[in-house]
């Protein structure tokens, strides 16, 4: 008879692939300065960049995915890393999840930047993970982009880095 399988170690290559998809999109949302914080209200609602980052890296539109993000978090990350990344959830997992924005609330807009509060949910074949945090968007070259927030995040899920994590990640089943 086969032992069947014990379900933390079925977990943790779900959480990893969760948490290497939250930090290919948090190459996305975060941290540093404002921008520029002129107080001006005259851009557009944010939420609109968080869904055309999130559905190209569902396309595998890599290029689409990494002009989205801010200038800085593009100084430090490559379009090649993205894709890095997303070969090594495939290479885990034999195929990538999809990425779902499952809800946004209250956004914050202050000059060139704001702050969005979203849950991303990791849809496996078992279940999403959902992953809740703030995103943070600078205005620049005329529209929203993604800076890197979410990546700390995720590393604190792992218990790699100094701070607990600051949002919620766990398991909710299929819908």
């Amino acid at each position: 008879m086969l032992a069947k399988p014990r379900p933390a170690l079925v977990a943790i290559p779900r959480l990893a692939s969760a948490i290497a998809l939250t930090i290919v999109l948090a190459a996305a949302c975060g941290g540093g300065d404002d921008g520029g914080n002129d107080g001006s209200g005259d851009h557009p609602d944010p939420a609109p960049t968080l869904y055309a980052v999130v559905d190209a890296i569902n396309r595998g539109d890599i290029q689409s995915f990494y002009n989205g993000l801010s200038a800085d978090r593009r100084a430090s990350t490559t379009a090649a890393d993205v894709q890095r990344a997303l070969d090594s959830v495939q290479l885990i997992l034999g195929y990538v999840p999809k990425l779902e924005i499952t809800e946004v609330g209250a956004k914050r807009m202050n000059g060139d930047s704001a702050e969005v509060d979203t849950t991303l949910t990791v849809q496996l074949r078992g279940g999403g993970i959902p992953v809740t945090d703030v995103a943070i968007l600078k205005w620049e070259d005329g529209s929203w982009h993604l800076g890197d927030h979410f990546l700390d995040q995720a590393l604190a899920v792992l218990g790699l880095s100094g701070g607990a994590p600051s949002s919620s990640a766990s398991p909710t089943p299929a819908r």
